[in-house]
């Protein structure tokens, strides 16, 4: 029995993405404020927020802008049940390790100034304690007590603790815009492409994952941007980050030559995780003939891997309850396990690690019979 599947080729179409990538559009440039009172002018939401404050009466009450001062560590309070509970590997492997810590990037004390003149922090505890861990150490020169060591305050005058609760809810998620998953990566990329800054090795390294991906035409992408309606973008900036550049490189080219002229659905990145991480110790390759072949399988049985993946997921729910009584919860490692199990029933020749075919052995036979039935 051979394998008797042919990949159709696709005509191939220039790509948009390739000029309007934007990760390769940012200019470093710098607009005034009066720029971003414009666009926020223009807007239909700012119009409508605008028109609600007027029919409301409501106005700005600039005597509520939280003031500035410098203050001593000592006079400040942590409420226990308005914060988190410190945490201690926060402080020592987020903002203290050696190659990361800056005094320039510490934020102030976010606070509330209570009547009597106490200070309770809102926001800013893991800040405050390394800060004062630091110099109970010794680590900070020419300083010997924390208590007396001025900080940089902001604060609100209150003794509303229900204020300060309101204020750490908006200080960490409510009320305010997160970073992005995506707009993190493509800060690091800017930093390195833009700024020529590569003193930080995580940065560099996600830039050189971004430009191995464009190398082969793909792109990350924004969830929900103008971006994912252009072939070869993919929005699982995750997943992509934890490829190493060989899998990256291999996934990509592969789509590229092969599914070119569609989107890049996520398994793509799985099934090349484990073609890569699971022959290499079972002394298998990853041949030209059998990413054609597979390219062929996905291609005549599903028209496009975000097609075989929904398959993928009903094969897993089926085969799970034969086996256990109950559809367990999805597993990444399908993907390639259920894609080399059809390869081989559709007659692929090739040499497959046993551990993507033996792993759960039988899960081929639950794909539909329309696709079963057609293998030699």
């Amino acid at each position: 029995m051979s394998f008797n599947l042919t990949y159709q080729d696709v005509v191939r179409k220039p790509n948009p993405m390739v000029k309007i990538n934007p990760m390769k559009q940012g200019s470093g440039k710098i607009v005034n404020l009066q720029d971003r009172v414009d666009k926020l002018n223009k807007n239909a939401a700012w119009k409508k927020t605008k028109k609600s404050w007027a029919e409301q009466g409501k106005v700005f009450d600039v005597s509520r802008i939280p003031r500035f001062t410098m203050e001593e560590l000592g006079l400040l309070d942590i409420a226990e049940d308005v914060q988190r509970e410190l945490d201690e590997k926060h402080c020592a492997n987020r903002i203290a390790p050696t190659d990361v810590f800056d005094p320039a990037l510490l934020q102030p004390a976010l606070c509330i100034k209570t009547s009597n003149g106490k200070y309770i922090s809102i926001n800013s505890q893991h800040t405050v304690s390394t800060v004062a861990a630091l110099i109970d150490a010794g680590l900070v020169p020419g300083v010997t007590d924390w208590r007396t060591f001025k900080f940089p305050f902001y604060y609100v005058e209150t003794d509303s603790l229900a204020f300060a609760r309101r204020a750490f809810g908006v200080h960490n998620g409510k009320g305010s815009k997160k970073q992005s998953q995506y707009m993190q990566l493509r800060n690091a990329v800017y930093i390195v492409r833009i700024d020529k800054e590569t003193s930080d090795a995580d940065e560099v390294a996600k830039e050189r994952q971004v430009s191995i991906a464009e190398q082969h035409e793909c792109f990350p992408v924004e969830v929900g941007s103008d971006y994912t309606k252009y072939p070869g973008t993919f929005t699982n900036i995750s997943t992509f980050e934890n490829l190493s550049d060989e899998e990256i490189d291999m996934a990509c080219a592969w789509h590229n030559k092969y599914f070119h002229y569609e989107g890049i659905h996520v398994s793509l990145f799985f099934i090349y995780r484990d073609l890569v991480r699971k022959f290499k110790p079972a002394k298998c390759k990853v041949t030209g003939q059998l990413e054609e072949e597979l390219a062929a399988l996905i291609q005549s049985l599903f028209g496009n891997l975000a097609q075989f993946a929904e398959s993928c997921k009903a094969v897993w729910s089926s085969y799970t309850e034969n086996k256990h009584g109950y559809k367990d919860d999805w597993n990444d490692d399908i993907y390639a396990e259920a894609l080399l199990q059809l390869y081989k029933k559709f007659g692929g020749q090739e040499k497959l690690p046993k551990a993507l075919l033996e792993t759960h052995d039988d899960l081929v036979e639950f794909f539909d019979d329309d696709i079963l039935n057609l293998a030699p």
